[in-house]
């Protein structure tokens, strides 16, 4: 799978970084891989970066699947999207909108830099 996972514990943070040709099959498959790890925890924050992303061969019915499925974090979590490319962006932006009730503090940005941003002191990542 063309991700890279890493949490962490200390700031609160789980952070996926996709990169190369990602698919349907990947995208929905990954909340189980963050669900097994032992570091998890549904408090924290949620970053997904598609900076690395050079094929984006992912459906707006994957989206709205991934959308249908029930969050692994609590309500109070802040997830964020980071998505420079158009077509991920436009991606980020319907996820939002069809997970609204379920992700209430949802973000789509362009840069890691608007992402540290949106992320609640002391949890920026190194």
């Amino acid at each position: 799978m063309p991700v890279v996972l890493k949490i962490d514990p200390q700031r609160k943070v789980v952070h996926s970084a996709f990169y190369g040709r990602i698919t349907d099959a990947e995208l929905l498959s990954h909340h189980k891989r963050i669900a097994s790890d032992p570091d998890f925890d549904p408090q924290f924050s949620d970053i997904v970066d598609f900076s690395g992303v050079t094929d984006p061969a992912i459906t707006e019915s994957a989206i709205a699947a991934l959308a249908a499925n029930p969050t692994l974090f609590r309500s109070s979590a802040v997830h964020i999207v980071i998505a420079p490319d158009a077509v991920m962006y436009l991606l980020g932006g319907k996820f939002k909108e069809l997970a609204q009730s379920s992700r209430p503090n949802f973000h789509v940005v362009r840069t890691r830099a608007e992402a540290y941003q949106l992320l609640p002191e002391g949890t920026i990542p190194k």
